[in-house]
């Protein structure tokens, strides 16, 4: 249907991933050091989002859409995928959202216990992101998986059963 002016998204980063890719240019950290902030930053994260819902009740908003995003959110383990999904969905209904996505990003980052935590949290849309579908490129670019690696997680989401799928190419 069409947008109400009290329509909102909420967008939630997870700027962590498990190696750098060449062309982004994100904010991502990568580092073993800094990958140990995760369970910090998950706590700070979830303070944040309930304090933004509030907000946005506050204003008399609707939110029609949440996006999770990164980095790659994939980099959280299962437990921590569902500290982050069990937080917002005690505060949104996924049932009333006209979209609920998380990036599976990298095909390297993908497991079916991660997938099936999602799943169970209503998200009905994932990326999974190969960028190139070529193994010599995803090696220049600094992607640590592979072609076959991309495949694989694909068809994992469709056990699972996600049928939203989509695949950001460069």
């Amino acid at each position: 249907g069409r947008p109400s002016p009290k329509d909102c998204s909420v967008y939630i980063s997870i700027p962590f991933c498990p190696s750098r890719c060449s062309y982004c240019s994100f904010v991502s950290f990568t580092s073993a050091k800094l990958l140990g902030l995760l369970d910090s930053y998950l706590i700070r994260l979830c303070h944040d989002i309930n304090h933004t819902i509030d907000q946005i009740r506050a204003l008399g908003l609707t939110i029609s859409t949440v996006y999770i995003g990164g980095g790659t959110p994939t980099t959280l383990d299962e437990k921590q995928l569902k500290i982050l999904l069990d937080t917002i969905t005690a505060r949104i209904d996924p049932n009333t959202l006209e979209e609920f996505t998380v990036e599976a990003g990298r095909p390297d980052s993908v497991t079916r216990e991660k997938l099936e935590a999602i799943k169970k949290h209503k998200v009905d849309r994932i990326s999974v992101n190969p960028q190139t579908m070529k193994d010599e490129t995803l090696k220049i670019i600094g992607r640590h998986h592979t072609v076959q690696q991309t495949i694989d997680a694909y068809k994992l989401a469709r056990e699972v059963g996600f049928d939203n799928i989509n695949m950001d190419l460069i």
